[in-house]
């Protein structure tokens, strides 16, 4: 089954220039392989906490994920949308704020 993201467990606001790593609940998380945002330009986002900013476990598994999201200085505001992906296909999209 193709993931799916719940929008009320992720903030929808980042400032430029901050670093988020939060926890998005779901379901049909444990093999996502991939996460994309658009527009990209400026906004960087990984799976887990590959910065070590947490400085605890990263939360994974078929109802939680922990994804990181970067904003560059040089980032545009406005919105970006957010999905992960897995063999199943591609999830919802999460709405992301950049603001100044």
């Amino acid at each position: 089954m193709r993931p799916a993201l719940d929008p009320l467990s992720f903030t929808d606001t980042i400032f430029i220039g901050d670093t988020l790593v939060a926890e998005v609940k779901g379901r049909n998380l444990a093999d996502v392989t991939g996460i994309f945002v658009k527009p990209g330009r400026g906004v960087e986002v990984m799976l887990g906490d590959p910065l070590n900013k947490r400085k605890q476990p990263v939360e994974t598994g078929p109802e939680s994920l922990t994804i990181t999201v970067v904003v560059e200085p040089k980032a545009f505001p406005g919105d970006r949308r957010i999905w992960v992906t897995s063999a199943d296909g591609e999830s919802n999209q999460l709405l992301l704020i950049v603001m100044m």
